[in-house]
């Protein structure tokens, strides 16, 4: 036990708390620090104690606390911020729970993306490159791993004055896709009863996006050609070509130099849109952006919801730091989303986290398996063909089939045929 100005602290319970405390009194002086406010401060308490708060988080400390706004201070001349999570007044003192601000710096945020990566700054870089430039590009990535953001930050650097459009290939079959790409004059076909702009139109001083031009159907493809390498366009049911300046940026997820080898894409349009590539490595290959993309995530909940600065404990952040994230950053903003709003304290502790990775992990082991594993499987587990059919998401008959195709036998779920 310890006694300053009148105040016991038992300094062994508080130092063997995981959260970093800080107290100090009416004047602002500080007369406790914990080992684990030792750490977050990267400071001895020793330079601490008795130390003006104001001298260390800067003149405007109190008003910071009260809008709940981040502390800023330096450490060997570095800047560093740190969070107010919980602060509480007894009598003449105030007791204060801090934890690490945003390892991010202004540096590593580009137009709403972040990245302390080598392959991320790499990429912020060459978007400013090519961003003033009309050439096409190509994105490249797994889902969910930000290419529709990169793509925004292309055009809003370009500084064309016309909007940015965005399709997704993928979404449309092909009869009504060409008519959203390249639009429609009255009475084109059956219940065209006026005409209507494409997207090359609507983007024309522009920029049209198109995500998953992998799936693009194969003769929509020297359509598409003629648009990006002359800028013409055939307007469903016009008899003359239409002029458009439109800048293309493509994206895809897919192994598109595959498609091309197997011929289901051409060479000539795949060499068209990929004058530049960007290629966005999955979160499981940049496991340093993770963290700062935590801060930067949570950082957007408390805007959106307000809910308090709540922050990650360190089994929260090892067991994300240890996840391969096959959604890569949409998975994590999902993750955090949920994680922000079931908390009930300022902690994010593992559970969410844990019950989340155990989930998935089940699924994707699930799915890695083999047809013929996951009907044994679910024949085991129900002992019920209509049961395993549900189970499987496919009709009795077409399990049957399957069963015979794989030599099944119907004694693997007893009698139960219903």
């Amino acid at each position: 036990m310890s006694e300053i100005k009148g105040i016991e602290i038992d300094c062994r319970f508080l130092d063997a708390l995981s959260d970093a405390v800080l107290i100090f009194d009416e004047n602002l002086s500080i007369l406790y620090v914990s080992s684990g406010a030792e750490r977050v401060l990267g400071k001895n308490r020793n330079e601490l104690l008795l130390k003006d708060c104001r001298d260390l988080f800067g003149k405007n400390f109190s008003q910071n606390i009260e809008s709940g706004a981040m502390l800023s201070y330096k450490i060997n001349g570095i800047k560093k911020l740190v969070r107010i999570n919980y602060i509480s007044r007894f009598d003449n003192f105030f007791i204060a729970i801090i934890s690490p601000g945003p390892t991010y710096e202004k540096e590593d945020l580009f137009m709403g993306m972040v990245g302390v990566s080598k392959a991320m700054k790499d990429i912020f870089e060459k978007i400013k490159v090519i961003a003033p430039l009309s050439s096409s590009v190509l994105i490249t990535g797994e889902t969910g791993t930000g290419k529709e953001m990169v793509a925004e930050a292309i055009h809003k650097i370009s500084g064309r004055a016309g909007k940015m459009i965005k399709i997704n290939c993928s979404a449309f079959p092909e009869t009504l896709l060409e008519s959203e790409l390249f639009g429609y004059v009255k009475g084109a076909f059956t219940g065209a009863d006026k005409n209507k702009p494409g997207k090359f139109q609507l983007a024309d001083n522009g920029t049209l996006f198109l995500d998953e031009i992998g799936d693009l159907p194969i003769n929509l493809q020297p359509k598409i050609l003629r648009a990006v390498e002359k800028g013409e366009i055939e307007i469903l049911g016009d008899s003359k070509t239409t002029q458009v300046n439109t800048r293309v940026i493509c994206a895809t997820n897919r192994n598109i130099e595959k498609d091309v080898h197997e011929g289901k894409f051409r060479t000539d349009l795949y060499f068209r849109i990929s004058v530049f590539r960007i290629h966005i490595p999955p979160l499981r290959e940049r496991k340093e952006d993770i963290i700062p993309l935590c801060e930067y995530i949570l950082d957007k909940m408390n805007e959106k919801y307000g809910l308090g600065n709540k922050y990650l404990t360190k089994r929260s952040v090892d067991m994300l730091l240890s996840w391969t994230f096959p959604g890569n950053i949409r998975e994590l903003e999902n993750l955090l989303e949920r994680a922000y709003i079931m908390s009930k304290t300022n902690t994010i502790n593992e559970d969410i986290i844990s019950e989340h990775i155990f989930l998935l992990s089940s699924k994707i082991s699930y799915q890695n398996k083999d047809e013929k594993e996951r009907i044994i499987e679910a024949m085991r587990m129900t002992n019920s063909i209509k049961e395993a059919a549900n189970a499987l998401g496919v009709s009795r008959i077409t399990l049957w089939r399957k069963m015979k195709k794989y030599g099944i036998v119907k004694k693997m779920v007893g009698n139960n045929n219903s």
